[in-house]
């Protein structure tokens, strides 16, 4: 009986195993070995970075959204007080 058990639970993984790697090819990945190999050169590319330096520049976009929202509102009201201007009294 112990024997029937290890089998199901292998047979168990590899029928995992495959789900995996084909839910991993839906993607345009090759297996579990390419996706560790992107990680491995995601994780060394990322690696330099310096935290602060992103955190900063998130803010820093965050803060010219804001400006570019505010300057695209101004140029909404001068466009529609030019039209009121340009219309026929």
């Amino acid at each position: 009986m112990h024997v029937d058990q290890t089998i199901q639970q292998a047979e168990a993984i590899v029928r995992f195993a495959q789900e995996v790697d084909r839910r991993l090819a839906e993607c345009g990945i090759a297996g579990a070995r390419e996706l560790l190999d992107s990680f491995a050169l995601l994780r060394r590319a990322l690696g330099p970075i310096d935290l602060a330096a992103l955190d900063q520049a998130a803010r820093d976009a965050v803060r010219l959204e804001e400006r570019l929202h505010a300057l695209g509102t101004e140029l909404r009201h001068l466009s529609t007080l030019k039209a009121a201007f340009d219309a026929p009294h």
